[in-house]
């Protein structure tokens, strides 16, 4: 059985500072030797709902998980009506020459997904918020067009969509969304088929190209609302075909910082990034550290190819 090996935590919460309370879910991005994080932070407690507010803040690390840069301070926070509760769990994609990023805005009432693009991680410009029927996160898109198409993965409880645009100003268009919620079932791509899988699933980590397909990191929430995460494979020209499928958690909490935290027994993986032929992954553990894991890529791929889906959409 494959697993990823912990290499313990790269960033805690900081005292009487930017997130004195939770450091966790980061987003990542490895450029030039440089990997670019961006995190979620809160100072407050979240038993005081009214002053539980996220922000995202912005890290540099090298190759060695090392932090060389923090910002200290937010980066992306709160400044649309939608957002009001909090900017949470970023995903970060380079896509046509920018980075874009990929957040969940809360209200207080509804989780949607938000968009901000940046070329350098200095400035963020805010691109809009998806609006639909319902609840949606757990969103990015893939790194390049497929079929000359922006493809969009999100998560729609319980089930993992993807849907393709033109344009993100059709991706942000009320338009596009019309009566989705009657399309929704078409768009599904993967759906919960283990036990520990129960709950719900959804998209982790921006999709990595490999020349075997997409490797697509997810996490399953339990019955127990226990978090873990595995890999899937999806079909490089119609990433909408999962062709592969590993049936089993990857990472799963089993260290006291996985186990004991804000949120009990979750890890969260939201970044990672192949480096001298490993998959380096960072994930959110127990919705209070930021720690990070790696496999190397032929071993991943090896074990993948054990379980291939046979029925395609």
């Amino acid at each position: 059985m494959t697993k990823f090996q912990k290499l313990g935590i790269v960033m805690k919460p900081l005292k009487d500072q930017f997130g004195s309370f939770a450091r966790f879910n980061p987003g990542v991005l490895l450029k030039d030797g440089i990997v670019h994080m961006l995190y979620r932070a809160t100072n407050s407690d979240i038993k005081d709902n009214e002053n539980y507010i996220s922000y995202i803040g912005y890290a540099k690390l090298d190759t060695n998980t090392n932090i060389l840069y923090d910002s200290n301070e937010r980066v992306i926070y709160p400044t649309l009506p939608e957002e009001i509760k909090g900017c949470e769990d970023p995903r970060i994609v380079e896509f046509e020459g920018s980075f874009y990023i990929f957040y969940t805005a809360y209200d207080g009432i509804t989780a949607r997904v938000a968009i901000a693009r940046t070329e350098d991680f200095v400035e963020y410009k805010k691109l809009g918020v998806i609006k639909h029927f319902t609840w949606d996160k757990d969103a990015f898109i893939f790194p390049e067009r497929i079929n000359g198409m922006i493809a969009f993965l999100h998560r729609i409880s319980p089930n993992i969509q993807l849907d393709y645009f033109e344009s993100f100003d059709e991706l942000l268009s009320l338009n596009a969304w019309a009566d989705y919620e009657n399309k929704i079932e078409t768009s599904v791509i993967m759906k919960s088929e283990n036990f520990w899988e129960n709950q719900k699933i959804g998209g982790s980590v921006p999709p990595i190209r490999t020349d075997q397909g997409w490797l697509l990191l997810y996490h399953a929430v339990d019955d127990k609302f226990v978090y873990r995460g595995s890999v899937a494979l999806l079909d490089l020209e119609n990433p909408s075909k999962v062709i592969a499928r590993i049936p089993y958690p990857l990472l799963e909490p089993e260290e006291e910082y996985e186990l004991f935290g804000d949120v009990n027994n979750v890890v969260f993986p939201e970044g990672a990034y192949i480096y001298e032929r490993e998959l380096y992954i960072y994930y959110g553990a127990a919705d209070k550290y930021i720690a990070v894991a790696k496999i190397a890529v032929d071993e991943l791929l090896s074990e993948l190819r054990n379980y291939p889906v046979h029925e395609h959409k």
